[in-house]
């Protein structure tokens, strides 16, 4: 790698790239023409992204950019990103920097191209149900989007003949471009998980097509749409697709049971990964706590259901006394069954406190500052209190948990926790000698109320659960990046 050489790419093409230079460890050295000063604009997992070629980043400080690591001979990494915004093709002098092959365009390949731009024209035509001529000028924006996204606009004589094809001028074209790559479409749904009724459960944030998105970008739609969890569907090598969960306050935890329920009830919906209609179809998920095996199934009346296996269930005794949490969450001690220990789940890192009756859970509030303070101190991220009474007479148990350092004060319903609560009502002696199932509900006193049911079984002292839900489709829109 000639860094000389990428210095001079950068005085040749200012202001449009930025060169910086990393050591061995991933910690910046030095930066020639910084597009932001911010750090989290600044900051990379150097080693992560080395081996993935070009790759698009949208800067906090609201720029597109196109971004190539490589590692240096010496030892260290040099990254070069270029601005989307006013400038695309740069790949021929980023090719001779890392010495790669330039491969000729034949006339075959001219023809194929416009093969290509001819083909996303008539598609976008038939999806919007338009022809030319009720074409708007923001959806000619997004088709040129399109068609850039694809590098369908690094030809020679691409602008005049999309220009010709959209019946603009070549300057329009121009203009389009300079914002084309800033106008990103990102569909969005939101899902009322565990409940058949709308406005009841937990909703969820869905984003099915998120191969696209960064990780800021990700949290930056998860903060807009302020739901306790939005779901992040993207391609897996690992398994048939992976999910990723973010929280409003930007912590991605390990797993999320409501807007998983609220990612498989959308793409059952829209028919992805194979579903065509009616059946019972089977996912292996890559979740950031491993591959969880998830089903959906949809019935001839379009009803659709879904079941996930819970992630490891870790569950062991902790040195916190009743008292203390009660102190620190601000609740009367006399509402907690102390004949019940407190335990905690490592896996999705939940405490769990047994409450003696229906009222008393109903009477408790959760101080978030002080129990934000004390879930930092010892790695919690949900407080779980349990009932072994229910509003429902075919519910077992009711609960309710908070996880304020996450940014929830009082969730509606969770999933994450009921594996821990599965192996804890079990092992203490709160389900009856051969019962291997229960139904639990949650979000009664906060007016969304959800329920589940749930089957588990234990072999060689470990348990396995798998949750048995219902959603309901709330809302769609869009977000124009």
């Amino acid at each position: 790698m000639n860094i000389q050489l990428a210095r001079h790419l950068v005085d040749l093409f200012y202001p449009l790239v930025e060169l910086t230079l990393f050591d061995a460890e991933g910690s910046i050295q030095e930066i020639f023409n910084a597009f932001s000063t911010l750090k989290e604009d600044q900051a990379c997992d150097v080693k992560k992204f080395q081996t993935h070629g070009l790759f698009p980043e949208l800067l906090v400080v609201g720029r597109n950019v196109r971004c190539l690591i490589c590692p240096l001979d010496g030892g260290g990494y040099l990254r070069l990103r270029y601005d989307l915004t006013y400038f695309k093709n740069l790949q021929e002098q980023l090719n001779f920097l890392v010495k790669a092959e330039s491969v000729p365009l034949s006339q075959g390949t001219t023809d194929s191209w416009k093969e290509s731009i001819d083909q996303i024209i008539a598609n976008y035509h038939t999806e919007n149900k338009i022809n030319i001529q009720a074409t708007t000028g923001k959806q000619k924006r997004e088709l040129i989007s399109r068609l850039q996204s694809k590098g369908l606009l690094d030809f020679k004589e691409s602008s005049a003949y999309v220009a010709s094809k959209l019946q603009i001028s070549r300057a329009t074209v121009y203009n389009y471009l300079k914002t084309a790559a800033d106008f990103r479409k990102v569909h969005i749904h939101q899902v009322d998980a565990f409940t058949s009724q709308k406005f009841g459960g937990n909703p969820a944030g869905v984003v099915l097509d998120a191969n696209e998105l960064d990780e800021q970008t990700m949290r930056k739609i998860t903060r807009e749409l302020n739901l306790s969890e939005t779901a992040f569907v993207l391609l897996s090598e690992k398994g048939d697709f992976q999910m990723r969960y973010f929280t409003p306050t930007g912590h991605e935890i390990a797993f999320c049971g409501h807007s998983t329920v609220g990612a498989l009830y959308m793409i059952a919906k829209e028919r992805r990964f194979g579903i065509k209609g009616a059946g019972d179809f089977a996912f292996d998920v890559e979740t950031p706590c491993g591959i969880l095996r998830m089903e959906v199934a949809i019935d001839e009346e379009e009803e659709i259901r879904v079941a996930y296996e819970t992630p490891t269930i870790k569950l062991r005794e902790v040195e916190i006394t009743h008292e203390e949490v009660a102190k620190v969450a601000g609740f009367d001690l006399h509402f907690v069954d102390q004949s019940l220990p407190v335990m905690f789940e490592e896996t999705n890192k939940d405490l769990f406190i047994v409450i003696r009756s229906l009222e008393d859970l109903k009477k408790i509030e959760c101080d978030p500052k002080s129990f934000a303070h004390f879930s930092k101190q010892h790695d919690i991220v949900a407080l779980c209190l349990l009932c072994p009474e229910a509003f429902d007479p075919e519910n077992r148990f009711h609960m309710r948990c908070f996880a304020p350092l996450v940014g929830i004060p009082e969730d509606p319903f969770t999933g994450s926790v009921l594996g821990g609560l599965t192996a804890y009502v079990d092992r203490f002696g709160l389900l009856p000698k051969g019962v291997h199932g229960f139904r639990v509900e949650q979000g009664h006193f906060i007016e969304r109320p959800g329920v589940v049911k749930v089957e588990f079984t234990k072999k060689r002292g470990t348990y396995h659960a798998k949750v048995f839900a219902q959603a309901v489709h709330c809302f769609s829109t869009e977000i124009n990046l």
